[in-house]
């Protein structure tokens, strides 16, 4: 890419300014991809409820040109974990199942092999035991890990190595299978309509957020790189969530795929209690939400892409003109950032600063001590770990004073959110 202020135009997304510090944020985005530090980036972030950074830039791939656009999908690895989490608190703040309710009740046949124990909070508070449980499957049989099903069975009849509520072990591959389950059991519905239903319908990041891509998606998909000298042991695993397959199985803790605008919304509402916010900047286009979230996929279209590689999407054109595009749907300081850089891994980070005000607006979440479930504080504090790095779910940032000031999850990807309220 020529370099100098033609060159950076063509290499940043042509979409309009929110803000003097966006201005900044372009800038160092290009000093970055003159160190050889990016390849493709989004960066999004809200401030007061409203988007004050919605950039994009770069290309989708070390041997992908496309650009990046503003509804391009990286695969954002352990950010997945928050997401899940978020669900399982939406069913228990719905009344479908108790923190303190035994896993065993819900999950018909878990109850084996010593873990009739294991309650909802262990799950969330990666106390259950079962940090380990199906975790050679990534890597010895990846047939294995895309069957939902079969994992879930697996999870199910496998055996803890501590017992539950007495160690914390990041549950790194585990907890997407032992949520899901609970939620799929407690709610009577597939995962997949749980996380429509709860967070993608309510705040409009249609076609900007999954977990397990539909087929049609696949030509906005971004590959992750990074430099395999420096991060040889995750290299493999890099290289695996890559892979079209493994893109459309249902993983929770690691496989969601998501614009950098749909995770920022999303932790735009949790630092807001639920509070789902004004409708997300209409500069950048196509609009959010304006993506069918199940794409209709036509016979012809099938048979071209069934000649594609697998580990490659084929050719995405639109016309920014596009009436179906470019919808305005619904009505949105947190930065949610994905990206596919050299030596760097994809990533979202979420800080957050005063929310957007309460009052009668529509929520997610009804319980108005939301912060503090996902914290393990308060009356939940006996279901967590005592200074244990994990919550109910959420990683937990504290201050110099040893007091919360966040909530999150970081990983390979990762995300952490700073609500004003805690601050």
């Amino acid at each position: 890419m020529e370099k100098g202020t033609a060159g950076d135009a063509q290499w940043i997304c042509n979409t309009p300014l929110h803000s003097d510090v966006e201005a900044k944020l372009r800038q160092l985005l290009v000093e970055l991809r003159d160190d050889n530090q990016i390849l493709g980036i989004q960066v999004c972030a809200y401030k007061d409820g409203k988007v004050i950074i919605d950039s994009a830039a770069g290309v989708l791939g070390e041997d992908d040109p496309r650009p990046v656009r503003p509804d391009t999908l990286f695969p954002v690895f352990s950010a997945t974990k928050g997401i899940t989490t978020a669900l399982l608190h939406w069913l228990v703040d719905k009344g479908k199942v108790k923190l303190d309710e035994n896993v065993a009740n819900v999950w018909p046949g878990f109850g084996t092999n010593g873990k009739e124990h294991i309650k909802v909070h262990h799950v969330l508070n990666h106390t259950s035991g079962l940090h380990n449980a199906l975790g050679k499957s990534w890597l010895e049989n990846a047939s294995l890990i895309c069957d939902w099903d079969k994992c879930l069975s697996e999870i199910a009849t496998s055996v803890p190595e501590t017992e539950p509520g007495r160690e914390q072990w990041y549950h790194y591959s585990s907890f997407g299978w032992l949520c899901g389950g609970v939620i799929e059991h407690t709610s009577g519905k597939k995962f997949q309509e749980i996380l429509e239903e709860a967070i993608i319908h309510p705040l409009q990041i249609e076609g900007e957020l999954y977990i397990g891509i539909p087929p049609g998606v696949e030509s906005r998909l971004a590959t992750a790189t990074l430099d395999t000298a420096e991060l040889e042991p995750i290299a493999s695993l890099i290289s695996l969530c890559n892979m079209l397959e493994i893109r459309r199985a249902i993983l929770p803790s690691v496989n969601g795929n998501s614009s950098a605008r749909a995770l920022a919304r999303f932790y735009a509402s949790l630092v807001d209690g639920g509070v789902i916010p004004p409708s997300h900047s209409s500069l950048a286009k196509p609009f959010l939400g304006s993506h069918p979230h199940i794409p209709t996929i036509h016979s012809e279209n099938n048979s071209t892409n069934q000649k594609q590689n697998k580990d490659v999407a084929p050719p995405f054109k639109y016309n920014e003109d596009d009436t179906e595009i470019n919808k305005n749907f619904g009505n949105g300081t947190n930065t949610g950032l994905a990206g596919n850089g050299i030596s760097t891994y994809s990533d979202s980070v979420i800080s957050l600063g005063e929310g957007s005000g309460k009052g009668n607006a529509i929520r997610i979440f009804k319980d108005p001590r939301i912060h503090d479930a996902f914290l393990g504080v308060g009356e939940y504090e006996d279901m967590v770990l005592k200074n244990g790095e994990f919550g109910l779910g959420f990683k937990r940032w504290s201050s110099n004073d040893g007091s919360f000031v966040g909530f999150g999850h970081r990983g390979f990807g990762g995300s952490v959110t700073f609500p004003a309220d805690l601050l």
